[in-house]
């Protein structure tokens, strides 16, 4: 049998802790939490709640306090979550068999990890969340803290999970993520400070920025990224996304298909390439980039959403509702009781949502779709 660790590093996170656990529960064989200098009730919880339990207080370096707790765990493979994210059951009932299924020239699996706004919108992101133990792989840089490089100088490769995990973490209060935000910020620029060759960092700062409405120094940090790296398909979308946010359906839309061109078969790109046309006004195009983005990566379940969202716009209420019931199926986080609760003025991160401006959450979609198709009786 595969044993699997569960990791996690702590501050403060005594609203979400336990949900995180127990999401997993079913998933995995040990618990491992480090606190890194908690105030509120955290360390009481995650002592109930862990195998392993230790204090670690933070340096400034996330890398270093995720390898304290790697350092501890036993399983043959990790899952390292933080503690405002949740498995969905399908995801952690599936997990196992995955892991004792996979060969062994396989180190690392992502997972497509929906990130929600308490609005109910979202974007995602595939995650290396889980990895094979090894005494060599840890994680490396102080912040945006990564495992590829350590897994890639294995030998092993990383593969697509196909499963799905939910990112909670943007549905703290907003004046909690503008504290986060600068937080972040500030460690950003000090790395660009120490290499101002990685163009990942100024193309995180840009996305941060563009978050807080500064967009002028957004484009201009996500020009200086793609000067640094032109060939890069992730570089080139973060791009697409800062000139997303400055309402140019048009020059957004060429942003992303250069970025395609760089990576034809890249499941985001192929979807924010049709969430373009769309807000381009040529919806019926974007269908055959959904589709494609769908076919390459099912865990991309949203792409169901944004088809569903075209057939709508064109009054074919029951596909839309077929197509809506699919991916709430699919994540029944898209029809968290949370979402109908909170409303909020932040203006900014609808930029960040891959579906197209006017979603209003699904719950209310698929609610309407069905409605208009039971009055037409299709």
């Amino acid at each position: 049998m595969t044993a699997l660790s569960l990791c996690l590093i702590v501050k403060d996170e005594q609203d979400y802790l336990e949900r995180c656990v127990e999401s997993a529960r079913a998933a995995v064989d040990e618990v491992v939490i480090v606190d890194t200098g908690s105030s509120d009730a955290t360390p009481q919880i995650a002592r109930s709640l862990a195998d392993l339990y230790a204090e670690f207080p933070f340096q400034g370096d996330f890398s270093q306090a995720r390898n304290e707790a790697l350092r501890r765990a036993s399983g043959d493979w990790v899952l390292f979550l933080d503690a405002d994210e949740e498995l969905p059951a399908a995801s952690a009932w599936a997990m196992p068999g995955l892991l004792a299924g996979a060969s062994q020239d396989v180190g690392g699996m992502t997972l497509a990890r929906y990130n929600f706004f308490r609005n109910a919108g979202f974007y995602v992101t595939p995650e290396l969340k889980l990895h094979r133990r090894h005494p060599e792989v840890r994680y490396e840089r102080a912040i945006n803290e990564s495992l590829w490089g350590a897994i890639g100088r294995t030998g092993t490769k990383v593969v697509g999970s196909g499963l799905i995990l939910n990112h909670f973490g943007h549905c703290r209060s907003l004046a909690s993520r503008e504290e986060k935000a600068a937080r972040y910020l500030a460690t950003f620029e000090a790395e660009t400070f120490r290499d101002p060759s990685d163009p990942f960092f100024p193309a995180f700062r840009a996305l941060i920025l563009r978050t807080l409405g500064r967009f002028d120094e957004a484009w201009n940090l996500a020009e200086q990224a793609r000067v640094l790296d032109p060939k890069s398909p992730l570089i080139n979308m973060f791009y697409g996304h800062v000139v997303r946010a400055l309402g140019d359906p048009e020059r957004t839309l060429a942003a992303y298909e250069h970025a395609l061109s760089l990576a034809s078969e890249d499941p985001a790109l192929l979807n924010m390439t049709g969430v373009a046309l769309i807000e381009a006004g040529r919806p019926e195009e974007a269908v055959e980039f959904f589709t494609a983005a769908g076919r390459i990566d099912p865990s991309f379940v949203h792409t169901r959403i944004n088809l569903g969202l075209v057939a709508q716009a064109q009054e074919r209420w029951a596909e839309a509702a077929d197509l809506f019931t699919s991916a709430m199926a699919a994540n029944p986080a898209f029809g968290h009781y949370d979402w109908n609760a909170h409303l909020e003025i932040d203006y900014f991160r609808a930029t960040h949502f891959e579906t197209p401006f006017g979603y209003h959450g699904l719950g209310y979609h698929l609610a309407y779709a069905r409605m208009r198709a039971d009055q037409l009786g299709v």
